[in-house]
């Protein structure tokens, strides 16, 4: 994790599908704020539905539909973390922007005060 660096910029309007890979040998529950989220590919019932957590086993894929429909500001990130305490404190996160139409991120180091 670096409070300085922005891992991805989204565009306001656009529906993406993040791929997420556990690649350890620890479990992760991945989270994601100002979205919810549906999980792809899975027979899994508890997984139907919006989420904003999503178990990931080692060595597993998930893919995530998520749809960035506001809250557009390229100098005010928002986290994307693994929700196991231990995880976070070790720094297993990161940040991304959601920015209007032509837009990219704030070249200015973020301003964490405000979304979470």
């Amino acid at each position: 994790m670096d409070m300085n660096r922005i891992d991805e910029v989204v565009t306001v309007g656009t529906t993406e599908v993040w791929e997420v890979h556990n690649s350890s040998g620890q479990v992760h529950n991945f989270h994601v704020h100002d979205v919810q989220f549906q999980v792809l590919d899975t027979d899994d019932p508890s997984l139907s539905g919006r989420k904003d957590t999503v178990y990931i086993a080692p060595n597993q894929t998930r893919r995530l539909l998520m749809r960035f429909t506001d809250f557009t500001d390229p100098s005010m990130p928002y986290m994307f973390h693994c929700h196991l305490l231990r995880h976070e404190d070790q720094g297993l996160m990161g940040q991304f922007v959601v920015v209007a139409p032509g837009k990219t991120e704030t070249p200015s180091a973020p301003n964490h005060s405000g979304h979470g």
